[in-house]
């Protein structure tokens, strides 16, 4: 049954009320035409339930908006929204491209810092299939039954001539009235060699939602800070601060996550001065790690929970610390998460 507005409804009942349902619910088709975001084509996403979003077809099927009730929960870098162009692999360009964002992915080949590989080759932060358009592309607001299915798709290729060929698949899909989201991805070796890869799911938070009135929950975890600057912050790491001129960034590794019986982590942010709040579940299985990221650095405030499969070391040292992993030739990983909100 199609649940709205605290009521169920079956189809038929439902387009008694509404003959089309994209006056309040479905998937719209969109392009941007100003600035650095100009060419982006994406996709807006509405639930009829209050949570709406925006899927970027041309940058990796990320997602860069988030609303909740009206209120945004996303955050959004001071570069707006860039076009796939601005993310090409320059050294040291990182920040001047990168967008932020609700999602930004983060892989194939390289997590983290830059690095020039032991082979010579060049590995730009957060490696390359952020900046990746999709292909075979298809949305569509479908009946299964008694329920109304909201879904967008694509595949993205990272691949190079005698060398690898990853092909990371995506599928974001919701319900009629739902608050939740579910990610469904696949990375497949298309190579009979096998593969080293990473992936890490850059989920960012912002203003108005992020605030020093937030309230995080995590399960049970070990946290291991990444710098001497985080060491200095550890005993607040759940804690939101008000913004700072001079703050540095804190990166905590959330390690030995604790998973529900089904064999997800869910993070909780609870805002009760807006009356509502938001998760985000991963499935453990292939993402053993979590890193939280705190920035509270006025201008750039946001905060990032990010469940990964290495450290974000860059590809280099990830291999020589033995935490790089490898897909198999021909061989498929799955990943499954989730992003919901609800009120207080």
């Amino acid at each position: 049954m199609a649940k709205l507005n605290n009521r169920e409804y079956t189809r038929q009942q439902l387009l008694r009320y509404a003959g089309n349902l994209s006056s309040f619910a479905g998937v719209t088709p969109i392009e941007y035409t100003q600035g650095k975001s100009r060419g982006v084509r994406a996709f807006e996403v509405r639930t009829g339930g209050g949570l709406e979003f925006t899927v970027t077809q041309d940058k990796c099927m990320d997602i860069h908006t988030l609303r909740y009730r009206g209120v945004t929960l996303s955050q959004q870098s001071k570069n707006s929204l860039t076009a796939p162009e601005y993310g090409q692999p320059i050294k040291g360009d990182f920040s001047s491209s990168v967008s932020g964002g609700m999602l930004f992915t983060s892989g194939l080949r390289n997590s983290g810092p830059d690095c020039v590989d032991t082979d010579g080759s060049y590995h730009p932060t957060h490696g390359r299939i952020g900046a990746t358009p999709a292909e075979n592309v298809c949305a569509e607001a479908r009946w299964e039954g008694d329920e109304y299915v909201i879904e967008v798709s694509g595949s993205m290729r990272e691949s190079a001539l005698f060398g690898h060929n990853l092909l990371l698949t995506r599928r974001i899909s919701t319900k009629l009235g739902s608050n939740e989201l579910h990610i469904h991805d696949t990375i497949d070796n298309l190579s009979p060699l096998p593969e080293e890869f990473c992936i890490l799911y850059h989920f960012n938070y912002g203003f108005p939602f992020l605030s020093e009135d937030l309230r995080l929950t995590f399960p049970e975890n070990r946290l291991v800070p990444r710098t001497p600057q985080a060491a200095a912050g550890a005993d607040e790491a759940e804690k939101i601060i008000a913004p700072e001129d001079d703050f540095f960034e804190h990166v905590f590794f959330r390690e030995d996550m604790a998973p529900d019986d089904d064999g997800w982590c869910t993070v909780l942010a609870e805002n009760p001065v807006l009356g509502i709040g938001s998760y985000i579940s991963y499935e453990k299985k292939n993402l053993p790690l979590l890193m939280e990221w705190k920035s509270m650095l006025s201008g750039d405030y946001s905060l990032g929970i990010e469940p990964a499969n290495m450290y974000i070391m860059g590809r280099k040292e990830e291999r020589e610390n033995g935490t790089l992993p490898t897909i198999p030739g021909f061989g498929r990983i799955e990943f499954n998460l989730k992003v919901g909100a609800f009120d207080l």
